[in-house]
């Protein structure tokens, strides 16, 4: 998701609010860092719920996941995963 964001790739940032709120304070700054990236290049953000469905199957993922503006293929090379098809990045 760091990759597709320094790429500009970022249309919808999906976060589970454990993440974004997390007490240990490098992880939270890391997460608000991100979600004000993405607002400032014109994406969206999305925060869920941890007793949401969406949050906890978001959860099980790694707690965020992005929709990209266009495919990049390269970045399942990266950490996580990639289906460029939909345009998912995790």
């Amino acid at each position: 998701v760091e990759k597709a964001n320094e790429a500009l790739a970022i249309k919808t940032l999906l976060v589970t609010n454990e993440l974004f709120r997390s007490t240990d304070l490098p992880t939270r700054k890391r997460y608000v860092k991100l979600v004000e990236s993405v607002k400032e290049n014109g994406g969206e953000v999305r925060v869920f719920s941890s007793l949401h469905v969406s949050g906890e199957q978001l959860g099980q993922l790694s707690g965020f996941a992005a929709i990209l503006r266009f495919p990049m293929p390269d970045i399942a090379d990266g950490e996580g995963s990639a289906d460029s098809k939909e345009g998912l990045v995790n």
